[in-house]
């Protein structure tokens, strides 16, 4: 890996160091007992035993390999067990900063990222990582120890055959440096595609009504195939460097064993070298190639796990919505006063989205903001909410501009009711405690009580303990915006945004819809964003934004006294409204 990776991968290794001596000292045991066999089945009984006719030896000889073999096997597991442990906790708390490192990026960072390459990197690529890691931790310690002490020993029987194979080590080091870079860019294309794979298929099922009702499983089958079949082609990419690289390897090392036999048969045949020094000597030499292929290998894997690493602090590396700011104003509860200032914004520089916007909204009022698509409605909502920050101007709560404030006091005093309520697949009860999680559970029922859905929700299987499925499949819309209601009444914040809280609604939820809402913006600064008009009778000012600007402002009797955008707006939805 590169060197600031493993440094990084040692920070989350480190807290449990503790665990590396035990690790360290099982790797040691185990490497040596398996150093005890080869000496003992050649040089003891093949020259002390069978040759000399010592046969009072032989005991100890089976004692000593079954010995060794048992204890090999239990310093091996233990090895093994650690260090997954290791792993294993490393990795978990990589994952959960990743996790959290994701709750806190900026909403910019989301709308140019697919959510489903996120979750690759999350789940997939923190899983490659920690075969990599552990393939680092074993090539650092298993097998180089293995290595080291094998080499040792096939000094001490032949240092000159030793020096013969040493030529190959180097060609082999050769060949692992100029597959390295090869490796890790065909992994990181895997896991690249992976990603594509991952986008598609949560685009697809999030969405499996709107494939369904087109028909369209044939050809987003179609679009999954294409997608699969690049990761196919990469894979078979990969698994042919894997194939040649082994090959290479296997190649060197067996020219090594070829040039040992033919240097060492004649020196047994003239005596200068025993015959179970030659068993030993190709024995231990097999072990010392083990390691080697060892080294190849988890070489290969931390390179295959590169492409994780890089994909995984690519996300880590990207700067924090700054939510807690040691220097950010504490506001206590406020009295809801908001002030807009020349706001200028784009999310494109070419397009601008608001122009010089100015607006003030006097505590406890409620403001309603008409517009066509694209006029900027919406993404005042989210300056306020400091999800994106003006481009010029600046934006006041009770006098205090937003940038100086911590982000998590300045949303403490805003709640969102949303167009489309977001429902997690957890209980009732858990959704709306979102609102406040530390409330108690007869505070949670006078909030749906408010919210118009007390009545609802005891009829269920399991009254508040119900589980909602997948972004509240099993409800209907106007029963998730109730719920979405009542979590906006325990928050119980002094500013309340709705945006189009009641646009897909029947008419019967919208009606229990605004009841609630009668009840909840009282003594809120309200600001409202609506496409039925009808909806504003609460409304004390309608602002009409037109390219960025307010155009127009008033009540709803007086705009619609004049020729206005909102009364040809109006108009318009009174046309469509059906004959009873």
């Amino acid at each position: 890996m590169e060197k600031n990776q493993v440094f990084r991968l040692v920070k989350y290794i480190w807290p449990h160091w503790y665990l590396l001596p035990p690790v360290l000292s099982c790797m040691i045991s185990a490497t040596l007992l398996s150093l005890a066999p080869p000496w003992l089945m050649g040089v003891v009984l093949i020259d002390r035993v069978i040759l000399a006719k010592e046969a009072s030896l032989l005991t100890w000889v089976v004692l000593g390999v079954l010995g060794s073999v048992i204890f090999r096997q239990i310093f091996d597991f233990s090895q093994r067990y650690l260090l997954a442990l290791l792993s294993q906790r490393a990795i978990h708390q990589l994952r959960c900063d990743l996790y959290l490192h994701l709750e806190q990026l900026p909403l910019s960072y989301f709308s140019r990222t697919p959510v489903g390459d996120l979750v690759s990197r999350q789940v997939n690529d923190a899983d490659s990582l920690e075969d990599g890691l552990q393939a680092l931790v074993t090539e650092a310690g298993v097998h180089l120890i293995l290595m080291l002490g094998t080499l040792a020993l096939l000094f001490s029987l032949n240092a000159r055959l030793t020096f013969y194979i040493l030529p190959f080590m180097f060609l082999l080091g050769v060949t692992m440096h100029v597959f390295r870079r090869v490796v890790r860019g065909s992994s990181l294309a895997v896991r690249q595609r992976l990603g594509q794979l991952s986008t598609l298929v949560t685009e697809t099922l999030s969405g499996i009504g709107v494939v369904k009702a087109f028909s369209m499983e044939r050809a987003e089958l179609s679009r999954f195939s294409g997608l699969s079949v690049n990761i196919l082609r990469a894979n078979l990419r990969l698994a042919r460097l894997e194939g040649f690289y082994s090959s290479s390897v296997e190649l060197i090392l067996i020219s090594g064993t070829v040039l040992v036999v033919w240097l060492a048969a004649p020196q047994v045949i003239a005596e200068q070298m025993t015959l179970g020094a030659l068993v030993a000597y190709l024995s231990y030499l097999t072990r010392f190639y083990d390691p080697l292929k060892g080294l190849s290998r988890a070489n290969f894997q931390i390179q295959k796990s590169v492409g994780a690493a890089e994909r995984i602090f690519a996300v880590l590396d990207t700067a924090e919505e700054t939510t807690e700011d040691p220097t950010g104003v504490l506001l206590p509860r406020t009295t809801g006063k908001l002030t807009f200032e020349n706001v200028d914004f784009a999310y494109d520089p070419q397009r601008p989205v608001l122009n010089d916007f100015s607006l003030e909204i006097q505590p406890g009022e409620v403001v309603a903001l008409v517009g066509t698509s694209g006029a900027g409605k919406t993404t005042l909502i989210n300056l306020l909410l400091r999800f994106y920050t003006p481009t010029a101007g600046r934006i006041l709560l009770d006098g205090v501009p937003l940038d100086t404030l911590d982000v998590q006091s300045l949303r403490s005093q805003i709640s969102l009711v949303s167009q489309e309520p977001f429902l997690f697949s957890t209980t009732v009860r858990d959704n709306i405690l979102y609102g406040n999680p530390q409330a108690e559970h007869s505070q949670v029922e006078q909030a749906a009580k408010n919210a118009n859905i007390h009545d609802f929700i005891v009829t269920l299987p399991q009254g508040y303990q119900t589980l909602v499925g997948q972004r509240g499949v099993a409800l209907s819309g106007g029963q998730r915006q109730r719920i979405s209601l009542a979590r906006a009444f325990l928050k119980d914040s002094p500013v309340l945004l709705l945006d189009e809280a009641t646009t897909s609604v029947d008419s019967e939820a919208e009606a229990l819809i605004q009841d609630a809402l009668e009840q909840l913006t009282l003594g809120r600064t309200t600001l409202i964003i609506a496409h039925r008009l009808s909806s504003l009778h609460r409304a004390q000012r309608i602002i009409i934004l037109e390219n960025g600007r307010i155009t127009e402002e008033g009540t709803h009797q007086s705009l619609l006294a004049r020729p206005s955008l909102y009364r040809k707006l109006y108009d318009l939805q009174t046309l469509e409204q059906p004959v009873p």
